[in-house]
């Protein structure tokens, strides 16, 4: 029997942010991680990622024996699994530190929960506004089609997360997870724990597959 790998991704994003990767890993039953039925339980604002990842280890019965790769936000609620369960994660362009995200406005960093609640982050002004002032074409197209799934998500829930974003940096006492990160990510800053620099800004898995694969070759083995 294959070993089970969960995949987890970020803040409004599903499981199509891991489809250049996922040819890569063949040697896996690869299972994905939606978040909405899990934040479902919840009520805005009575949340925190302790008690979101509990959720979902119970809803996946995801056990110690497992891996994961979690990107963005998606490595946030691995990383808090790895403190309940002691399970094997990768952790791609995230954080355990919410302070290590770039916030729309940083002055003002409860604007990012502010335009979830609305729905300001599904408006196409932002979405123009955003894209505009990216100059990759692929980095574009990739950015251009998370927000485009944020209307998957209800206001609620996409609140929900942007709830777990305000939180103290989980600590560990655990050895430092395998961190694949680009310094020049725009999005989620670089950890101040030890990573591998991986071209490719917040979507490193997705313009550089196989470069992100081959960093994570000993994880998988």
């Amino acid at each position: 029997m294959r070993k089970r790998l969960f995949l987890l991704p970020g803040f409004g994003e599903d499981t199509f942010c891991f489809n250049e990767l996922i040819p890569f890993l063949k040697n896996y039953e690869i299972l994905h991680v939606d978040y909405r039925k899990s934040l479902d339980k919840f009520f805005f604002p009575v949340i925190t990622c302790k008690q979101f990842s509990k959720r979902l280890i119970e809803q996946y019965n995801i056990t110690e024996n497992d891996k994961l790769i979690g990107h963005s936000m998606g490595g946030y609620f691995s990383f808090q699994i790895r403190e309940l369960i002691g399970t094997e994660i990768c952790m791609i362009a995230s954080f355990n530190d919410p302070a290590k995200v770039i916030h729309l406005l940083p002055a003002f960093p409860r604007i990012t929960q502010f335009a979830a609640l609305t729905g300001l982050v599904k408006a196409p002004f932002l979405k123009k506004y955003l894209l505009g002032k990216i100059k990759d074409e692929n980095y574009k197209s990739v950015q251009s089609y998370v927000m485009d799934n944020f209307k998957t998500f209800t206001n609620w829930q996409l609140a929900l997360m942007a709830e777990m974003d305000y939180e103290n940096k989980i600590g560990s006492s655990l050895p430092n997870p395998l961190r694949i990160h680009d310094e020049k990510d725009r999005i989620v800053a670089p950890p101040d724990e030890n990573y591998i620099q991986i071209n490719g800004g917040h979507f490193c898995l997705n313009l550089y597959p196989k470069e992100t694969f081959e960093e994570m070759k000993e994880f998988l083995a």
